[in-house]
């Protein structure tokens, strides 16, 4: 509503008179009733008779709206004829009227003329614009889809007078662009929102914002932006090997895939067809039986929608008795190598020991040989000795020069170092020690009682010399061990040696008893005993 201008009274001829002072400008709204006012404010004496109505056009010309008359009362022109009405009623003091649902025609300056009696005729101007609200409308852009690149999501027009704004209100990331328009009695405004499609955004709110003076309050358009997408696929329920042993129930596998719109499921299994007994719920494989080897394999899950299709994959294995027989059959192998191993290094350490206790043993029996060797030529050596000193000691008594026998003496030597041999032989000892003592000695004695005519004799001396060099060999090196316990095995041996030469002695002295039975003497010379065999020795102690 309009309120009424002010009116001044002014004096004519000195006197006050009343002015009509309306606003100078008016705005409506397209659509609404609005009110163009005129009031006069009279005197006493004043009284108003007539208030006319009058819409100028661009040339000046007026145009007659309507007429209000004391007596007569309103008429409006037949063009706005329900449109024009007089505002309030009673006295032509407010002749202000009423202009329903304003158009944009409606635009323009309108004029009130009032005639008073008795002061006269009075006008005021009015300048009507008409608001034309905005009437927003949102467009929507191509389909968005993910990956899609940089699309128009919406775009916002309105159009009014004057211009309206356009803004825009959402949480998605994106960008506006504005565009304007001009129009006879408007101007148009157009706002395009552009995004990046992303699942992020799918069901986010994008809101277009018109302000403009024709509204009371800002207008908002909102829409939901509808992204499409396809995530990536996959399956739960076979991380875990203690879910698929074999006899279990009640397992299944879960397919995991979001999209827009909603994406279907479907269950395969690779290179052949699904196990009996196994049932698919929506994204869930069901098996509705006792697990066993047969439902093992490759299963495929496919997650397709309008946009994309993709598809995963999970290998499932069942743990069972064969793997139990693997278990036990890998474990007995194991088992069987082991005792291999140690079975293995018990037989090289026997070989080991065997070798180190056999090169003991035949150390020792080389130590012993060597040692009874030694103690064998020390005894045959004192009895060299002994010998010489028995064969000098009868030369001296018996004055019997040995070296001047003739051949046949020689001859006769020989057969008694001959049946001297035979007859010790009788007397020989069994052990290796004693044998060679007997040897050297029967050399020895076959060696002082014969010679060769041609000047030539044997030394019992060299002889055993001889033997020594040929029999001695090179001790090893003895060890500290060794050499206690050979200390040991002297002190026992050296008692064993004295008893042993007491009792060689006594059998060397019963042999040459023995051996001189087989002699005469005869004008200081011994002979040999004529024998029925033939059978003498020659000064080279050979048998004849």
């Amino acid at each position: 509503m309009i309120r009424s201008g002010l009116l001044f009274l002014v004096t004519l001829s000195g006197a006050l008179a009343g002015v009509l002072n309306p606003r100078s400008s008016i705005t409506a709204v397209l659509g609404k009733d609005v009110a163009l006012p005129c009031s006069y404010q009279a005197t006493e004496e004043e009284k108003v008779l007539q208030v006319t109505w009058l819409k100028r056009g661009d040339d000046g010309t007026g145009m007659e709206l309507a007429v209000l008359h004391a007596e007569h009362g309103t008429h409006v022109q037949d063009a706005y004829a329900g449109r024009v009405l007089r505002h309030s009623q009673g006295s032509l003091n407010d002749g202000s009227i009423l202009l329903k649902n304003a158009v944009q025609a409606d635009e323009g300056t309108y004029e009130c003329q009032l005639i008073t009696f008795p002061l006269g005729k009075f006008e005021s101007k009015i300048n009507l614009k008409v608001l034309v609200p905005p009437l927003p409308t949102l467009n929507l852009g191509p389909p968005l889809e993910e990956g899609q690149g940089r699309t128009l999501a919406a775009s916002c027009t309105a159009e009014g007078n004057p211009i309206p704004t356009v803004t825009w209100e959402t949480e998605v990331r994106g960008e506006a662009k504005s565009q304007e328009s001009s129009h006879p009695r408007s101007a148009s405004v157009t706002s395009e929102f552009y995004v990046v499609p992303g699942r992020s955004m799918h069901g986010k709110a994008l809101t277009c914002v018109v302000s403009h003076p024709g509204l009371q309050h800002k207008k908002r358009i909102t829409h939901t932006l509808n992204v499409a997408y396809l995530s990536d696929a996959s399956i739960l329920g076979h991380e875990t090997e203690d879910d698929w042993t074999e006899g279990k129930e009640g397992t299944s596998l879960k397919c995991l895939g979001d999209g827009n719109p909603a994406p279907t499921y479907n269950w395969t299994r690779l290179d052949e067809p699904l196990p009996g007994g196994v049932k698919i719920k929506g994204d869930t494989l069901i098996f509705q039986k006792a697990l066993s080897s047969e439902d093992e394999g490759t299963y495929v899950c496919q997650v397709a929608n309008s946009f994309a299709t993709k598809e995963v994959r999970a290998t499932v294995s069942i743990i069972g008795n064969k793997a139990k027989q693997v278990d036990v059959v890998s474990i007995s192998m194991i088992g069987a190598g082991i005792i291999s191993v140690v079975l293995l290094g018990l037989l090289v350490l026997v070989v080991i020991l065997m070798t180190c206790y056999h090169k003991r043993k035949t150390k020792r029996i080389t130590e012993k040989y060597e040692e009874e060797l030694t103690l064998t030529r020390e005894n045959s050596i004192r009895r060299l000795h002994s010998s010489h000193s028995t064969d000098t000691r009868n030369q001296t008594e018996e004055n019997l020069p040995l070296r001047s026998e003739s051949r046949q003496g020689s001859f006769r030597g020989d057969s008694l170092c001959r049946e001297s041999l035979r007859t010790d032989s009788l007397c020989r000892d069994s052990r290796q020690g004693s044998f060679r003592a007997d040897s050297l000695r029967e050399t020895s004695l076959c060696s002082i009682m014969g010679e060769e005519a041609e000047g030539r004799s044997y030394s019992t001396l060299s002889t055993v010399r001889e033997i020594e060099t040929q029999t001695e060999l090179p001790p090893p090196p003895p060890t500290p061990v060794q050499e206690n316990q050979t200390e040991k095995e002297n002190e026992e041996k050296e008692k064993e040696k004295e008893e042993e030469e007491e009792r060689e002695q006594r059998d060397g002295e019963k042999n040459i008893k023995q051996a001189m039975t087989h002699f005469v003497q005869e004008n200081g010379t011994l002979r040999a005993k004529p024998t029925t065999n033939g059978i003498y020795i020659n000064g080279r102690g050979h048998l004849v």
